[in-house]
């Protein structure tokens, strides 16, 4: 039977004979050391070596790949690949989640650009309005959630009413939890005035609320009385540099979407 040297076939498979040496050093494969201390390979060693490398483009650890190719039997290792089967599965459920999110997160950061300090009209889309943190841990959606307040505004005042997170049913919707946030009250509004804030704090500036609310009345806008005010889900604060008089500090700025519903 034709040897083969490692060189050989590190060549032929495309392997550095690092990998070969650790394959071996793992127990997988064995090939025979010659006289001269070098390794020899046989075709068997070879076709071996390409079933590891068939199973480690599917993701098997060595670990499995071991079992299956010289301990399991047929009917174990069908059972190994369906496992296989069902953890692709749900990493590929991870993927498309992570993009839907990412693309979400792209066009947030192009509303922040374009909505910074400007006034427009929008719906506030339905999100679902928890209290329970409890319930939210339990769900494992604490990164997805908004910390919101909502805030009466009357006269020349904006008061803060109430405190709670908001998750989007489009969030939701991705990742399948809505049978579990059925019970949750919806907010949604058709019209809202909306623009960005610049915050130096998690609390929008009341005079920045006003001024939001007195551009609607100018407008002809008729207003609730009410207005929603968090973060922009996913948009990072910015450290931006600050003069003082003993030098330059960080200020860091919080982005803070604010809705101001119209009555229908």
């Amino acid at each position: 039977m034709k040897k083969y040297s490692i060189g050989e076939v590190s060549l032929r498979l495309g392997l550095s004979r690092d990998t070969l040496r650790f394959y071996e050093k793992k127990g997988i494969i064995q090939p025979k050391k010659e006289e001269n201390g070098y390794r020899s390979y046989t075709y068997d060693d070879i076709s071996r070596l390409l079933s590891i490398m068939y199973y480690r483009r599917l993701n098997f650890s060595l670990e499995d790949i071991e079992r299956i190719l010289y301990k399991s039997s047929i009917h174990s290792s069908r059972s190994m690949i369906q496992k296989k089967i069902t953890e692709e599965k749900q990493q590929l459920e991870l993927h498309r989640q992570s993009l839907v999110h990412l693309n979400l997160l792209k066009i947030t950061y192009d509303n922040v650009k374009q909505g910074l300090d400007q006034y427009q009209t929008k719906p506030l889309l339905t999100h679902y309005r928890i209290k329970d943190c409890e319930e939210i841990n339990r769900l494992g959606i604490p990164d997805l959630c908004a910390p919101f307040q909502e805030y009466i505004i009357k006269g020349k005042q904006a008061k803060l009413r109430d405190e709670f997170f908001l998750l989007s049913e489009e969030t939701s919707s991705v990742m399948r939890l809505n049978p579990d946030l059925k019970r949750f009250p919806v907010l949604k509004w058709e019209t809202c005035v909306y623009t960005v804030l610049a915050s130096d704090s998690l609390v929008p500036d009341e005079e920045k609320m006003l001024k939001a609310a007195e551009w609607a009345k100018e407008q002809g806008y008729s207003l609730t009385g009410t207005a929603y005010c968090g973060p922009v889900m996913g948009c990072a604060p910015e450290q931006q540099k600050e003069e003082e008089a003993e030098g330059d500090s960080d200020k860091t700025i919080h982005y803070l979407e604010l809705y101001l519903p119209v009555s229908q």
